[in-house]
């Protein structure tokens, strides 16, 4: 029987790992027509950084070294997610305001 941590561990890493690369493409398609730089790319960075978290994670659940990585990984992926999010979405609210 797989414990439950475990498949919470996978479906909420694969959860940020498809919207990473959802959004990727979606800011590639939006970037290439507002002729932005191709940051989306940073997108592809944070997925495995989540990837890679979602396995040591896996492999180390009862090591607290491996567990501190994971979330230093977890946490900069994250954050590079968000960042790249801002910069081709920060336009977003102000168009949704104004209605």
């Amino acid at each position: 029987m797989v414990p439950v941590p475990a498949i919470t561990t996978v479906i909420l890493h694969i959860t940020f790992i498809v919207t990473f690369l959802v959004v990727a493409s979606l800011s590639r398609i939006f970037g290439a027509a507002r002729k932005k730089r191709p940051l989306y790319k940073l997108y592809y960075v944070a997925s495995l950084m989540m990837a890679l978290s979602m396995v040591m994670s896996l492999l180390g659940m009862d090591l607290e070294s491996m567990a501190y990585a994971a979330l230093a990984l977890d946490v900069i992926g994250l954050v590079l997610g968000c960042a790249v999010t801002y910069f081709y979405w920060d336009w977003l609210p102000g168009e949704l305001a104004r209605g």
